[in-house]
């Protein structure tokens, strides 16, 4: 019996050593396992969260670069149409600019018949309508009508005659610059003899004028008519000419036959 003891007892502690060796085995392995698919879960959603913020983050950085797109198109659309309109109203102002030439008045002339130069005091001289009878400037005069002082006017512009110089036709329109800024609309009515013009075709030897203005001789004011001096209709217009526009406009007319 004492030595079936012995036997169980060793027996007994053999069990024992084989039982905690293998629970701690169990344990190893549990642990093991844990770490190997508990890990990696945790590690796969780190993961997941780094890469739906990456994800998020390039979203965000796609719309702002579209946003920068989309800007950099309107500005660039806004840029051509800003070009556009800039050479159209260069095209306006270029068409405009070749529909009219601008001539410089002189402050002198020579005189042909004696050599002499005349200085240009800014004198307007008068003509009489009704000395115009011949081709379309008689026609003109037919249609013009006498504002109050008796100057003839026809389309708000007053009749006046100049020399060849302006290269015009009668029913052109042309502007009188004078000198203190005043414009004088006018219409071309007459055309000027070369042989009574300076060698410019400018000025009127007799009269020292660019610009002949025509009146009605039955309405014309007395102080004008009397003196010959169609400066006297307004105080601001007794001032030099110094520029004559003429423009590619004209009045619209038929010469009766």
């Amino acid at each position: 019996m004492k030595g079936l003891n012995s036997i169980n007892i060793r027996s007994g502690r053999l069990a024992c050593c084989l039982i905690l060796i293998t629970s701690l085995l169990i344990c190893l392995h549990c642990q093991s396992y844990t770490r190997s698919y508990a890990m990696p879960i945790e590690d796969n959603e780190a993961q997941h969260t780094e890469e739906t913020q990456d994800t998020e983050k390039n979203e965000k950085e796609s719309i702002e670069d579209q946003k920068k797109i989309n800007e950099s198109i309107e500005g660039a659309g806004a840029t051509i149409e800003k070009e556009k309109t800039t050479m159209a109203e260069t095209a306006t102002l270029t068409a405009a600019e070749t529909d009219k030439v601008s001539y410089e008045i002189p402050s002198s002339f020579v005189n042909p018949a004696t050599g002499n130069t005349v200085s240009y005091k800014g004198g307007k001289t008068i003509e009489r309508t009704s000395m115009i009878t011949y081709g379309d400037a008689g026609e003109i005069n037919r249609l013009a009508t006498p504002d109050r002082d008796g100057f003839m006017k026809l389309d708000n512009r007053y009749l006046i005659a100049v020399g060849s110089r302006f290269d015009t036709e009668v029913g052109q329109y042309l502007d009188l610059i004078l000198e203190n800024g005043v414009v004088i609309p006018c219409i071309m009515g007459d055309l000027k003899a070369d042989e009574d013009t300076d060698s410019t075709n400018t000025f009127t030897c007799h009269s020292r004028c660019c610009s002949e203005f025509i009146i009605d001789e039955n309405s014309i004011r007395s102080d004008i008519y009397e003196r010959g001096n169609a400066s006297l209709k307004h105080g601001f217009w007794d001032s030099p000419v110094v520029n004559i526009i003429v423009y590619d406009e004209y009045y619209e007319f038929t010469t009766e036959l």
